[in-house]
């Protein structure tokens, strides 16, 4: 408000005490958690104002060093919040003693140890309990009582591209325990690379019958994901990658896997992320499938006698509509899709062009990869033959898209429904992978 318009016989009975307390809850509403906390030191009506649990219905708490996200999350625990949402992001622990050394005040007590982060889960708890760290303890217990006070509220988990060693907190714990209602988890980018354990994912599976939304690189096998489709009766996205499995090397969902998770024709985002199952041959095999599911509900409909009245006469199927299936066919409910291809077997046009078929309902498609996937593949390959694949594959894509969606959606938007990444960043799996090769 502009102190001038008023006027001057009312200025002096103006305070910012008389403003109602539900314009200051809006207002605070606009500040970030780490403001929140600021304001709430600035005077009694403010820090109670503050204390109000609506105020901390979508905790973030983002970029923040272990001690202080520790320090954050106790503050809350204090408030007793109702939570929806519950984001943990970009999170770190100091890495070694020589950046230590610029806080005296800590040190010792919160550096990560990066050498002990190498040693099995039983080393590590010994090694941690001898150096005194309790950083992985404390924050065990405090988000244990977060998601336990909003275990009613909690929809929605995420936590990803955090360097601390998670593994040695309680939080697979938490999930199972309090995690019934949530309908989204995130697990993604964080240093022990996901749920490894395929028992792990199960335990999640059954304890949190209410996902609809399952994301992050985990450990999911053909019978957990048979579990989930049966469990999780609303699932709408889903990532599937492949896993380290003890004693056993890289294992993942096979075709057959994710033939089944397309016949339950629930799921709408789906995110494939470099499995081999998604090849040529075996893109080839589910659209034959496809066709036959097509050919065979057709001939039953026709050959119905119920189908129609008048269904015997030649001139009705003539100018008959064409028939819908009674169940969507494997496929048809996907509408956002997402490949990466670096070190299983890569897509060439005519896996393009069945997989567009397989999933007719696309409303975004995006694809990465780069030159290596395909030069480890297919012997003489050269960039020339790259590009120029890359040329067909894009013109056939983005013809396919504009034929769907071009007359209701416009060209441009139609162009932003594919995004191609030809030329990635070469991964670390990658680089192994060259180097075995050149020590052969």
């Amino acid at each position: 408000m502009d102190i001038d318009i008023i006027p001057r016989s009312f200025r002096s009975s103006l305070s910012l005490i008389d403003i109602p307390e539900n314009i200051w809850l809006d207002i605070f509403s606009y500040l970030s958690l780490k403001e929140k906390f600021t304001a709430a030191g600035t005077c009694r009506t403010w820090h109670r104002i503050l204390a109000d649990p609506s105020l901390y219905t979508h905790i973030s708490l983002d970029f923040m060093e272990f001690d202080t996200l520790v320090l954050c999350m106790q503050q809350l625990c204090r408030l007793a919040p109702r939570i929806r949402s519950f984001r943990i992001a970009n999170c770190h622990s100091v890495q070694n003693t020589s950046i230590m050394h610029h806080f005296p005040q800590h040190q010792g007590m919160h550096t990560l140890h990066t050498h002990i982060t190498s040693f099995t889960l039983p080393r590590r708890r010994e090694e941690y309990r001898k150096l005194g760290f309790t950083l992985h303890q404390d924050f065990s217990r405090a988000l244990a009582i977060l998601m336990e006070q909003s275990h009613e509220s909690l929809k929605s988990l995420d936590i990803q591209d955090n360097f601390l060693d998670l593994e040695m907190t309680e939080l697979v714990f938490c999930i199972v325990r309090y995690g019934r209602h949530l309908e989204h988890l995130l697990y993604n980018g964080n240093r022990d690379g996901g749920f490894i354990a395929p028992e792990i994912v199960s335990a999640i599976t059954a304890a949190c019958p209410n996902i609809k939304s399952f994301q992050g690189q985990h450990a999911i096998s053909d019978t957990v994901l048979r579990r989930m489709m049966s469990g999780w009766e609303e699932l709408k996205s889903i990532t599937l990658a492949p896993y380290q499995a003890p004693s056993v090397g890289t294992k993942e969902v096979s075709m057959e896997g994710l033939w089944s998770l397309l016949e339950c024709g629930k799921v709408e985002s789906l995110e494939l992320l470099d499995l081999e199952c998604i090849s040529n041959d075996n893109v080839r095999t589910m659209m034959e499938r496809v066709k036959k599911l097509q050919a065979t509900s057709f001939e039953r409909v026709a050959s119905s006698p119920l189908s129609h009245p008048f269904a015997h006469h030649h001139s009705y199927f003539a100018t008959a509509p064409p028939t819908t299936p009674s169940t969507p066919l494997p496929g048809s409910s996907v509408r956002h899709l997402t490949i990466t291809k670096y070190t299983s077997t890569p897509l060439t046009l005519p896996g393009f062009g069945d997989l567009l078929k397989l999933f007719p309902n696309l409303k975004s498609f995006n694809f990465t990869t780069n030159f290596f996937t395909y030069d480890h593949h297919f012997q003489g390959l050269t960039r020339n033959i790259y590009e120029e694949e890359i040329v067909m594959v894009e013109r056939m894509i983005r013809t396919e898209m504009l034929g769907r969606w071009g007359a209701t959606r416009g060209a441009a938007a139609t162009a932003a429904c594919w995004e191609g990444e030809w030329n990635a960043s070469v991964t670390e799996e990658q680089r192994l992978r060259a180097s075995i090769l050149r020590s052969v």
